[in-house]
């Protein structure tokens, strides 16, 4: 997981192929703390 997370930033194009990344490495953990980001984003306008 760590050699994945330390590739260079000019290898991922967008946030997009990050987010991608981290849902295959973490599962399900990632779709919650997005969804968890989101609902304290809108909570907090």
């Amino acid at each position: 997981m760590s050699s994945v997370l330390q590739k260079q930033p000019e290898n991922f194009c967008t946030g997009k192929e990050i987010m991608k990344i981290l849902e295959d490495l973490l599962g399900g953990q990632v779709a919650l703390a997005r969804q968890s980001a989101i609902t304290n984003l809108i909570n907090s306008q």
